[in-house]
């Protein structure tokens, strides 16, 4: 699926899920004056499309006992780098992993619960054969971070929404 697959009530659709996963279809059709067979059709669309690829609670790090957040810059062997990127994704601790230009091959975003687990974490990465080195940042404080994507960008590229003689039509 590309952006002229996407119109704009899609667009709608995926804004008002971002910020509420759990808004009822009924809700849905009212706000964007749709019924709700067109929302769970739509909906559904847009997961089977890979567009929504899930729904998902945000939680609170801290509230969790897990304080300590760091991103590390991995070099690695060049033979061994994808080996590597698939033995880190099985590590729970590490919540992305970017492949990256520049200094580093990849930047890990990783939450720990303290100082200590994270070293031990950071032993576990050095030791996986074709590992070069690590470099850690520690997260100090989160001045923004968003799950969700910028749609506001991509109105003027999205198609008007069809009418429904037209989706009927089309059946």
């Amino acid at each position: 699926m590309n952006m002229r697959n996407l119109d704009k009530r899609d667009l709608e659709i995926l804004k008002i899920l971002q910020e509420e996963g759990r808004a009822p279809y009924s809700d849905l059709a009212r706000r964007l004056g749709i019924s709700e067979v067109a929302i769970y059709s739509r909906v559904s669309r847009l997961m089977r499309e890979g567009v929504i690829k899930g729904f998902t609670a945000v939680l609170d790090e801290s509230k969790l006992s897990l304080g300590i957040g760091a991103l590390i810059g991995l070099k690695a062997a060049p033979t061994r780098y994808e080996e590597i990127l698939n033995k880190l994704a099985s590590f729970p601790e590490i919540l992305e992993i970017h492949d990256v230009t520049g200094d580093y091959y990849a930047i890990l975003k990783v939450r720990t619960r303290d100082k200590e687990s994270l070293a031990q974490l950071l032993d576990k990465i050095g030791q996986l054969e074709g590992v070069v080195s690590t470099e850690t940042r520690l997260i100090l404080r989160t001045i923004k971070e968003a799950t969700r994507m910028p749609l506001e960008i991509l109105e003027n590229l999205a198609r008007p929404p069809r009418t429904a003689k037209k989706q009927e039509a089309g059946k």
